[in-house]
């Protein structure tokens, strides 16, 4: 890791979610770090995602920050894939159980 400024969302979800649970329904793979972060790989950009009012497992607030861009990446700017994400995490968050 640089001391680069990487891109940071900062994102409220409608009610505390397990975000765990939650990847694993919208089919995106993670890696557990600890109990406030989980390293997400998305459309082959690497993501960390931290849970800035408690637990990955019931968290409302959190920041998604873009660790490492999709090698041989298209994309116009990292800021898409963050957006990208989010709506993804939104709407499996809406997602019935």
């Amino acid at each position: 890791m640089t001391a680069d400024k990487s891109p940071v969302h900062h994102d409220t979800l409608p009610e505390p979610t397990n975000l765990r649970d939650t990847l694993e329904r919208a089919g995106i793979e993670h890696l557990d770090v600890d109990e406030e972060r989980i390293v997400v790989i998305y459309q082959q950009a690497i993501l960390m995602v931290t849970a800035t009012d408690g637990q990955v497992t019931a968290t409302q607030e959190l920041d998604v920050e873009l660790w490492e861009a999709a090698p041989r990446s298209t994309a116009p700017d990292s800021e898409a894939v963050l957006t990208s994400f989010t709506d993804e995490l939104m709407a499996a968050t809406s997602t019935p159980q």
